[in-house]
């Protein structure tokens, strides 16, 4: 067979014919004996493998998975080798087609896609002109066509998705590939899928089922169970649910023994997410993250640490009444510290306490020495402690000192304990009593709502509490962790309860789900096709995974954006799109995660100054799937347009924006320019809507949150309120870590889903997008747009980017804050821990003196005028000020620095410099777009 010839002794010359013939027909017959049992399959192979030449539908995985396993049991019994030439042409040639598939069958499927997909695409070509009011873009047509075990589209914003998924039912019932009974469609929205159904049924003339998540699952759940199950009453109304919530809380907490007092230690030692000043690396992200949390303790004062939270709400709950920072009872002059206030004063004993933020470490002789969070100058805070001892000791107060180091070796509030038994005597507060104080606070009604987000996720995750209490080993706060479990295991169980024979969402899912894999509810869907994908949670892919199983041949067909995934609060896992291959593919030549990705592309939305920049912003995590943007069109002037507001100066600001808008408005069109007004928050929402449409006619004026705002466009986008802060955007708001026990795992990047939230804020608009930010504080993003030039945003109005004054104590910023009594002064963001102010320049009133690079002991402010820097500290300047011998030049943070010089003449400068503190320039007017008032 392989051209070799073989020597045979002890056969006659005249023998030696006969025998060669014979053996050579043994063997003939032999091989065809072989064909002949396998010729049924040899020709079904070999048409099927010869069908690839001109696929006549998409060649999909599963498709042709069984046909790689019929090749490979054939030749396991049949030598692929087998000599062509002892078997008839026919056979040798359909075996030659079969084993080029076996051996290379990827290569050979995908051939066939590549051909099948160009001849269908010009095939189809009419009914892609015609499917829907405009004719479908090439990267649309593309998507429609391609077939495979599960196939994601990817549709940024204003790229068509609508159309795709209309397109793509049609097309499987035009080209017979489904009926309509086989065809499912799957949205998120009620709406959205009625809209659907609506134009698919008016493009192709057949009813295509399409439904929610849950109206599917309601109904799997009516089919199989014989009725439909009652559904509770608070499953679609938040208010309902979060007072159900409520009333277990209550009731657990009426209930004398271990249940009142999880609560009360909850609400007292872990209520808020701790981290420790020793994470952070300034006191400004350390300030920062303080304020974030609120901390407020169960007397009701607001605390500057978590160790004090703890300290205050020991005190409360033992019934020993207290001040908290209260200014200390003997004066102290001239101490050039300001006023004296010691962090606790207990009423009835007159006992200070003072908590001290030093930990223990070995110094470098081995010997254990204090040691302060890395922001913090050792050397100076241990003077003030030492300070403040002295204080105590001259006036004979008494002192009692806590430490930081007392809270990492857990026993804070022992140690404090024992430290106040000679002066107070514990009167520990009823728990009833405690609860009825925490329900006052609002703290009650704020672990409701966490309590009910971690329910429902909790249910819908399909976790058991066994599997997240394993999950807080992984939680920086284990204990929180494990004591947040001790409440929710007893809610959980009393809501099952009340829950009766009633079902809620989560329930309808899970139960669905259940039905699907057990097979007792059949499914008649082949075709299963997912609009807005990104928002899938786990519960509804495991549903639609036990769809996809029950038919060898059902495929998925998703549409999506991963840029626009905003609602992992809801339980939307962006990770099954970013893995949909892995999550949803099929398998091939055994290969798993078989898929075909689509990128759309175009938009037909936003102009090119605004779609490109806004997809550089989202790429700016790269965790984010990389799509191709092809613009609407070309904008000849910058479209996204940054304009600063003054306090209270917000309607104005809008009014001048609006009026601009109508600038650009040509000729006189019917047909009103739609401005959409967008704010991360609905408080953002003007009150005078109506107002400003009668001033502004012309134009058709909305607002929505950016999340309500999602599906929609406008030909001009105005996003209210792009400031930094807790409610800024990005919103500083931190979801509690305990849910990252039942939510999809958080990303690594930060402001991942604020950036892409603001994503859809910018991509809503067709010709323009204009932000207003408060010239005082605007947002990261917001600077972030301004400061790169690639993004090509411009600032409106006279003010140019407003210059960022660092707080020279903490590093944040320094807001400026006008007073009928003292001027302009800027001031700390951070005031309830950091007390540094400045006053404006005496010369303009509207700035503030920065130090100069090229003359360090010059100060100069943006109007010009300039200033000696304070001999004596290293942050402040000198102004001249009255004395009872004559002017002269003193420090601006007086009385903390005393910094001074005389004034030599007409000379109102130090170090010899030559001008007076004068103004280069006039103070002008200023306008809404201003960041002073």
């Amino acid at each position: 067979m392989d051209g070799s010839s073989l020597r045979v002794a002890g056969i006659k010359p005249k023998k030696a014919a006969p025998f060669v013939t014979a053996l050579n027909t043994a063997w003939r017959d032999a091989i065809g004996t072989q064909i002949a049992a396998h010729a049924d399959e040899i020709d079904a192979l070999a048409q099927a493998v010869e069908r690839l030449e001109l696929p006549r539908r998409y060649p999909a995985a599963c498709l042709l998975e069984p046909f790689v396993e019929r090749t490979r049991r054939l030749f396991a019994a049949i030598p692929v080798d087998l000599p062509r030439e002892a078997m008839p042409p026919d056979r040798a040639q359909a075996l030659d087609r079969i084993g080029a598939f076996h051996r290379d069958p990827v290569r050979m499927r995908d051939q066939a896609i590549a051909r099948f997909v160009e001849a269908e695409l010009s095939d189809m070509q009419d009914f892609f002109d015609q499917i829907e009011s405009n004719p479908l873009t090439p990267e649309q047509r593309l998507a429609v066509a391609t077939d495979e075990d599960a196939t994601l589209v990817l549709a940024g914003a204003g790229s068509g998705k609508t159309s795709v998924i209309t397109a793509k039912a049609a097309y499987l019932i035009e080209r017979g590939i489904r009926p309509p009974e086989d065809i499912l469609l799957m949205a998120f929205g009620k709406d959205a899928a009625t809209e659907m159904a609506g134009r698919i049924e008016a493009r192709c003339g057949a009813p295509v089922a399409a439904k929610t998540f849950h109206a599917l699952a309601y109904g799997i759940i009516a089919e199989v169970e014989g009725q439909a199950p009652a559904l509770a009453d608070h499953a679609s109304d938040d208010a309902q649910f979060n007072a159900l919530i409520r009333d277990i809380l209550r009731d657990l907490a009426s209930r004398p023994g271990k249940a009142l007092h999880l609560l009360i230690q909850w609400f007292a030692e872990f209520f808020r997410p701790e981290r420790s000043p020793w994470e952070f690396k300034s006191k400004h992200e350390y300030y920062s993250y303080v304020e974030e949390q609120e901390l407020r303790s169960l007397q009701g004062e607001r605390v500057r640490s978590f160790e004090e939270l703890q300290i205050a709400n020991w005190l409360y709950l033992n019934g020993i009444a207290y001040e908290y920072e209260p200014l200390y009872e003997h004066p102290l002059p001239k101490t050039g510290r300001g006023a004296y206030t010691p962090d606790f004063r207990l009423t009835a004993s007159g006992v200070y306490i003072e908590h001290f933020g030093v930990r223990k470490a070995p110094g470098p002789d081995g010997t254990e020495v204090l040691t302060t969070a890395p922001y913090i100058d050792r050397d100076s805070y241990l003077e003030d402690m030492a300070w403040k001892r002295e204080v105590h000791a001259e006036h004979g107060t008494t002192l009692v000192e806590t430490y930081s180091y007392e809270r990492v070796e857990g026993r804070l509030t022992k140690a404090l304990a024992e430290k106040l038994e000679p002066y107070v005597t514990l009167n520990p507060r009823p728990p009833e009593q405690v609860f009825e104080r925490l329900t006052e606070l609002g703290q009650v009604d704020a672990f409701t709502q966490t309590l009910g987000t971690f329910l429902r996720h909790f249910k819908g995750s399909g976790r058991t509490v066994e599997e997240c209490r394993e999950k807080t080993e992984g939680l920086k706060e284990k204990a929180r962790g494990r004591a947040f479990l001790e409440i929710f295991e007893p809610v959980h169980a009393e809501y099952q309860e009340r829950l009766g024979p009633r079902i809620d969402f989560e329930d309808m899912i899970a139960r669905a789900t259940a039905h699907v894999r057990a097979g007792r509810y059949k499914s008649p869907f082949r075709h299963l096709l997912v609009d807005e994908f990104q928002d899938i949670s786990q519960g509804r892919a495991e549903l639609l995974r036990a769809l996809k199983a029950q038919h060898a041949d059902a495929r998925i067909f998703a549409v999506g954006d991963d840029w626009q995934s905003i609602y992992r609060f809801t339980g939307s896992d962006i990770r099954l799109m970013r893995n949909f291959g892995q999550e949803f593919g099929g398998t091939f030549a055994g290969k798993t995660g078989i898929h075909r990705t689509v990128d759309l592309g175009r938009t037909f939305r936003s102009v090119d100054r605004i779609a490109l920049p806004a997809r550089s912003f989202v790429l700016k995590n790269a965790s984010q799937i990389t799509k191709a943007v092809i613009p609407a069109g070309t904008a000849a002037a910058p479209a996204i347009r940054v304009a600063y507001v003054a306090p209270k100066q917000e309607a104005a600001a809008l009014q001048q924006v609006l009026t601009d808008i109508r600038g650009t408005m040509a000729g006189t069109s019917d047909k009103k320019t739609t401005v959409l007004l967008v704010g991360r928050y609905r408080h953002l929402r003007p009150k005078n809507i109506a107002a400003l449409e009668r001033e502004h006619p012309g134009l058709s004026i909305s607002f929505k949150t950016v999340h309500a705002s999602k599906g929609l466009e406008a030909d001009h986008v105005v996003i209210l309120g792009a400031e930094s802060g807790r409610f800024g955007f990005p919103s500083e708001i931190v979801d509690d870590p305990i849910l990252d026990l039942v939510l999809p795992e958080p990303e690594k990047f930060e402001h991942a889903e604020e950036r892409r939230v603001f994503y859809v804020a910018l991509t809503r608009a067709r010709k323009t997008v204009t932000l207003l930010a408060p010239g005082n504080k605007p947002s990261a993003f917001v600077r972030e747009l301004i400061e790169n030039p690639d993004y090509g945003a411009v600032e409106l109005g006279e003010a140019a980017t407003p210059v960022v004054h660092r707080c020279p104590a903490c590093g944040g910023r320094l807001i400026p804050k006008r007073s009928e009594r003292s001027g302009l002064r800027f001031v700390c963001e951070h005031r309830r821990h950091c007390r540094t102010s400045r006053p404006a320049c005496p010369a303009c009133g509207n700035d503030l003196p920065e130090r100069s690079k090229s003359e360090p002991d010059v100060f100069v402010c943006s109007c010009g005028t300039r200033f000696p820097a304070c001999p004596s500290c290293g942050d402040g300047w000198l102004v001249e000020r009255k004395g009872r011998f004559g002017p002269f030049l003193g420090c601006v943070t007086y009385p903390r620095c005393k910094g001074r010089t005389r004034v030599k003449g007409n000379d109102r400068t130090s170090g010899g410099a030559s001008e007076k503190p004068t103004r280069s320039r006039a103070k002008g007017k200023r306008g809404p777009w201003n960041r002073t008032s």
